[in-house]
């Protein structure tokens, strides 16, 4: 009963907020970068073949395929051409024999930023009054996984978010969501679907208006209001098949990512969905060195700042496992920016 009364507390303290404050959709899209190099190198398409401390930000029911008791990830990014970094760390320790628990951190930011706002003194431009600051947004996830008792197969995961956001001394954000998910996995084939955001994930952000002064309104821009941030529900849907060759094996993985309204230029949407088509191959050699190839963002463009009609994204990577250490490196560019990223992810297993 007293849970039932906390719940009924928060939402009608939710739609109170909600009638004075905006609710801006498509918040903390950081989050959908939150994937260590394997992942970003086919293309974000083998979320379901994640085990262990990678598989934390994107598909917690991948947890309980560790084999592994212990199992860490850490994750460094410069993405266009260092224009903004991202930092992954991830961990994952198995309960019993058949659940995993999982933590996981994530760092997004453009550092260095110039606030020019006390430029201007009386008058003159004084560049010694230049300060700097960062726009960073940071996220910390506990997941569990745990293997049907009947049917080992299948496992399935939840995760849970906490979510602090801040744009140097002016405004600041807290939120929190849930991630769900269910895997299946038997010899040569896996496929997995995670629920993103299922209850929706809230970031409430506060204004410190004192950092705007006089200098900034007499400009003409006003300053922001306290508001919140909403991220609907995202349906991951993938499987991926693996066959061998001497000591080669080959592995392709398809997967769609499903917004659920129609404001965007996929290829592939309606009235009342839309959906992101990812491609991912690998090859790997005695399970020791991997060459990987993927594609994703397949757009329909129709604006005047990309000029082509179809565009998609390309990334390729490369990979090498010696006893429990794993090292990935990955490259891709986005053409409609013309900037380069670079992505390196460590990996360490006892």
């Amino acid at each position: 009963m007293k849970l039932f009364f906390y719940i009924t507390a928060f939402f009608i303290f939710l739609n109170g907020y909600n009638a004075e404050a905006q609710i801006v959709k498509y918040a903390n899209d950081y989050l959908s970068t939150a994937v260590f190099s394997r992942g970003v190198s086919m293309g974000g398409a083998d979320f379901m073949l994640f085990s262990g401390s990678q598989s934390v930000f994107n598909n917690p029911s991948g947890l309980a395929f560790e084999d592994y008791k212990m199992d860490f990830s850490l994750m460094h990014s410069d993405y266009f051409s260092s224009l903004a970094s991202l930092q992954l760390f991830s961990a994952a320790f198995r309960a019993d024999t058949s659940t995993f628990l999982g933590f996981g951190a994530v760092r997004f930011a453009v550092d260095d930023i110039q606030n020019t706002i006390y430029l201007f003194d009386n008058g003159n431009m004084d560049y010694s009054r230049i300060s700097y600051f960062s726009v960073a947004d940071y996220a910390f996830f506990f997941d569990v996984s745990r293997k049907l008792k009947f049917f080992p197969e299948i496992s399935l995961g939840a995760s849970m978010k906490l979510i602090y956001r801040h744009q140097g001394k002016f405004a600041d954000a807290y939120g929190f969501g849930f991630d769900i998910g269910a895997t299946y996995s038997h010899k040569k084939f896996s496929a997995s679907m995670v629920l993103k955001d299922v209850t929706t994930t809230f970031d409430f952000w506060s204004v410190n208006k004192n950092e705007f002064d006089s200098v900034y309104l007499s400009t003409g821009n006003s300053v922001p209001e306290n508001s919140l941030e909403i991220t609907p529900v995202t349906l991951d849907l993938g499987a991926s098949y693996y066959w061998n060759l001497y000591s080669f094996k080959f592995l392709c993985a398809f997967a769609v990512k499903t917004f659920f309204d129609s404001d965007t230029y996929y290829l592939i949407h309606s009235k009342h969905f839309s959906a992101d088509l990812r491609l991912g191959s690998q090859i790997s050699y005695s399970d020791m060195i991997f060459l990987r190839f993927g594609f994703s963002d397949f757009q329909k463009n129709n604006n005047l700042i990309i000029s082509k009609k179809f565009s998609m994204r390309p990334s390729f990577g490369l990979g090498v496992k010696f006893f429990r250490f794993g090292f990935d490196y990955t490259f891709f560019s986005d053409n409609s920016i013309e900037r380069n990223s670079n992505i390196f992810t460590l990996n360490v297993k006892f």
